[in-house]
């Protein structure tokens, strides 16, 4: 995950000052529930604002060995944003909750792919109390251009770098390759502090968190008592042939010790005398993207070309390559111009330790697990918006998955086919 710009859609506040009416007809509101009788924007005079929604999937396999079952699976969020100068506070100073729930069912994990094709569901989980997680952090602009963040953080929406990707799978892509790549140190969701700083010309970002993941953990207890991730990013803003985009590196590091994967083969089946090696971590990472169409009456209709490169240390974690390429953005077609589609293809390749991973079957005890070195794959979607509050798209995934054989069932390729709904309240 490459956090990579100060104008996220994650902390852009003047994203999220968005007048709100429902004094036109149901279907012509930009939020389903509307004014709320009036109450919405009296809160946000006053420096509250509410934003809720509901991101619903219906999604199986279509091909491969496995289960096949369609399954329905839906994730409820909430974003509380306080404005702390109109509330009495001081200039520049907002705290923004997430409150996000998930439930129902998915696909994640079924055909052997190790990466989540459905990230929404994926994070902060599925099962009993995991589905249910927090974010607070306190936001400090210094500037116009610049910014500190703090607090607990979902690090794939701080992460959203492109234009054209992104979206917490409930925007554009849905397979966690694209959404937010992982490599194994910058874990998805941090508890630390962001510095950030953006303008026309270039973006910095310098952050420091915890390294083990906050995932369905709030509060204080255990914080960096396995170490601290480190991480960078510097992009320039690009204008080829009048045409927005930007170039861009990353890199992390992290200090906290883990097992050596190249000695992973020597811990199965256990046998008591594993001592793996350890290692401190480390990532880097390039990304670009590139605008191809901009309608000259909206400049918000738009499409271009993304992509994402990087590499590992290769011992301490699952990842030792990878990149993703694709094109997404806005329908060119100007009766539909708020609809959006993409077309992606990425490729991971495994580290030594987990590419060369195998357990033999044992008859009436275990079915066997055979990794391959690497899991690859390409993701289509169109999503067309039919009021300002509702979106309908459908998404294609056909996939190369990183666990070949594993319960009795083998995959060289595989495929899923879904739609999605997005409800904004």
């Amino acid at each position: 995950m490459v956090p990579s710009h100060a104008q996220t859609a994650n902390d852009n506040i003047a994203q999220d000052t968005i007048q709100i009416n429902d004094s036109n007809p149901i279907l012509e509101r930009q939020t389903l529930t509307g004014k709320w009788g009036g109450l919405r924007p009296k809160l946000r005079e006053k420096g509250l604002l509410f934003k809720a929604g509901f991101a619903n999937y219906y999604q199986g396999m279509v091909s491969g060995e496995g289960n096949k079952d369609f399954e329905f699976g839906s994730k409820f969020g909430l974003t509380s944003i306080f404005n702390g100068q109109k509330l009495g506070l001081w200039e520049g100073f907002f705290t923004i909750v997430r409150v996000e729930y998930n439930m129902g069912n998915s696909v994640n994990n079924r055909g052997g792919t190790v990466l989540p094709v459905n990230t929404a569901l994926a994070y902060p989980g599925i099962e009993g109390s995991d589905r249910l997680d927090m974010n607070i952090y306190f936001i400090q602009f210094l500037s116009k251009t610049d910014k500190i963040v703090l607090g607990k953080i979902n690090n794939m929406d701080m992460g959203n770098f492109s234009t054209f990707s992104g979206g917490l799978g409930m925007r554009h892509f849905q397979n966690n390759a694209f959404v937010g790549p992982p490599n194994g140190i910058t874990v998805p969701y941090v508890f630390g502090a962001y510095y950030l700083s953006g303008n026309d010309k270039r973006d910095l970002t310098f952050a420091v968190y915890d390294s083990n993941s906050r995932v369905n953990r709030i509060g204080f207890k255990d914080l960096f008592q396995d170490g601290i991730t480190f991480f960078g990013s510097a992009d320039l803003i690009t204008n080829f042939f009048g045409k927005k985009g930007k170039q861009g590196l990353a890199g992390a590091y992290s200090t906290k010790e883990v097992r050596n994967l190249n000695d992973l083969e020597n811990f199965f089946p256990p046998l008591g005398n594993y001592i793996g090696e350890r290692s401190n971590r480390w990532s880097l990472a390039y990304f670009f993207e590139q605008t191809l169409f901009t309608n000259p009456d909206d400049n918000t209709q738009k499409f271009g070309v993304f992509g994402q490169a990087g590499l590992t240390d290769g011992k301490g974690s699952f990842a030792d390559y990878y990149f993703n390429l694709g094109v997404s953005g806005s329908s060119p077609f100007k009766k539909r111009h708020q609809d959006r589609w993409g077309l992606g293809y990425f490729y991971y390749t495994f580290s030594d330790g987990l590419s060369e991973f195998s357990a033999p079957t044992v008859p009436g005890i275990f079915p066997g697990v055979l990794v391959n070195d690497r899991e690859s794959g390409f993701e289509a979607y169109y999503e067309t918006q039919l009021t300002q509050w509702f979106s309908l798209g459908v998404n294609y995934q056909l996939l190369t998955p990183g666990v070949t054989e594993a319960f009795g069932n083998r995959n060289e390729t595989v495929s899923f086919l879904g739609l999605r709904s997005i409800l904004k309240l």
